[in-house]
């Protein structure tokens, strides 16, 4: 019989095609990985996948246990998020995943207000960019500008993110033809914000691309150039100054979507309560 999180991992590093990967969304090492996927080929007494200098491949072996497991895997987060809202009380952990300027911005500061109010409930606050599955049971609850269309998902809009054209006070009293700008790098190329400030731009350089707006604030700052942030992060800083733009660039809706089988948790409901109030206090 095989050890059951030998099949886990196994099963991260064959949805994800690479050891490194699958180690860094279970919070390990690679070689923890591979020495987990290896015992499990010992239990079972077949090859499941082949070591790529960059990447794995399964056999066929492994493609068809991938496939049982995989039903396997979701039954038994079918299960938990059953359990969790079906749980009385008022304390234990939820997980929020949103973007890391809104973790940090929005929902970091308004978490003491939470506490008062509910001492017994613990946050773990997930700052990324990618999707979080609700279903693998990566989050609670998710914030971000996609709103999902996957079936089993509570979705509700919580605000608007309002972005504004920043520079460094002197910008404004320079040519706007000599202006350059802090944009995103070429894998978010397809974003809104990006469009806008290729259209606005019009050619004029781009100074410098990164994909965290913390970095993009701070490059504004330092006059490098203008860069398209969120007001809540643009408007309190005293470096920068919001420029007058026509058009305006549009904002972006911010949608929250929580499994309805945790929704009915009294903690993940007390949650969702709070950040909608926190994301209606910060003007979003």
């Amino acid at each position: 019989m095989f050890d059951w999180q030998d099949l886990r991992y196994f099963l991260a590093a064959a949805r994800l095609g690479s050891l490194t990967a699958a180690a860094s969304e279970l919070g390990v090492d690679h070689a923890t990985v591979g020495r987990r996927v290896a015992r499990l080929e010992a239990a079972i007494g077949c090859k499941l996948m082949v070591r790529l200098p960059r990447s794995t491949r399964l056999t066929e072996d492994g493609a068809a246990l991938a496939a049982a497991a995989r039903i396997m895997e979701d039954d038994a987060a079918a299960i938990v998020r059953h359990v969790r809202g079906h749980l009385g009380g008022l304390s234990g952990s939820v997980t929020v995943s949103a973007l890391p300027a809104l973790a940090a911005f929005v929902i970091a500061p308004s978490l003491p207000a939470l506490a008062d109010e509910h001492p017994g409930i613990r946050v773990v606050l997930s700052a990324t960019s990618m999707i979080a599955s609700l279903e693998r049971g990566e989050a609670d609850i998710a914030i971000g500008f996609v709103r999902p269309n996957l079936p089993g998902r509570v979705v509700r809009k919580i605000g608007e993110l309002r972005l504004g054209l920043y520079g460094a006070p002197g910008l404004a009293d320079r040519p706007r033809e000599s202006w350059t700008f802090i944009g995103f790098e070429d894998s978010l190329s397809d974003i809104p914000q990006q469009k806008w400030l290729n259209a606005f731009s019009a050619g004029r350089p781009f100074a410098l691309k990164s994909n965290d707006v913390v970095t993009q604030a701070q490059g504004a700052r330092a006059s490098v150039g203008a860069a398209l942030l969120p007001c809540f992060l643009g408007d309190p800083e005293p470096g920068l100054i919001r420029l007058e733009v026509e058009p305006e660039p549009p904002p972006r809706p911010l949608w929250m979507s929580v499994h309805a089988d945790v929704r009915r948790a009294p903690t993940v409901r007390a949650v969702m309560d709070h950040l909608v109030a926190a994301f209606a206090d910060s003007h979003t």
